[in-house]
């Protein structure tokens, strides 16, 4: 397991998150704790993630509504900051693989933009 490492995740079938079931989620992993991880989920990009309908078609990262949005071009997928959690290593169902079967990691860019997002999320809660 890889830090920025897309799993396919079992959330479960909670009734008050908004993600449940099975979705994709990034992982990293906790410092000397091994049967847990964090994972940011991720859904399917709409048009009410971004500030405009041509933003949305372009999918323009930079023209996300939300701070806590982050666009993820390997999969065409959102990051849901906002929803991030730790969970069960027995809910990480398979890693997600391209279509040369190869599995899929955040590129370093991918990696350091949610680290600053997931700062700054932070400190807007906490401070």
């Amino acid at each position: 397991m890889i830090n920025g490492q897309l799993f396919h995740v079992n959330f479960g079938d909670t009734k008050v998150s908004e993600i449940n079931n099975i979705h994709l989620g990034i992982i990293f992993k906790l410092p000397k704790i091994s049967n847990m991880v964090l994972c940011i989920p991720l859904t399917s990009p709409k048009e009410k993630h971004f500030k405009t309908k041509d933003n949305y078609s372009r999918r323009n990262h930079n023209a996300l509504k939300y701070q806590n949005l982050v666009y993820i071009n390997h999969t065409d997928s959102v990051a849901l900051l906002d929803q991030i959690r730790t969970i069960s290593t027995k809910r990480l169902l398979h890693t997600y693989k391209d279509a040369d079967n190869n599995e899929i990691c955040l590129n370093n860019d991918n990696l350091k933009l949610i680290n600053v997002r997931i700062i700054k999320y932070f400190k807007n809660i906490f401070i």
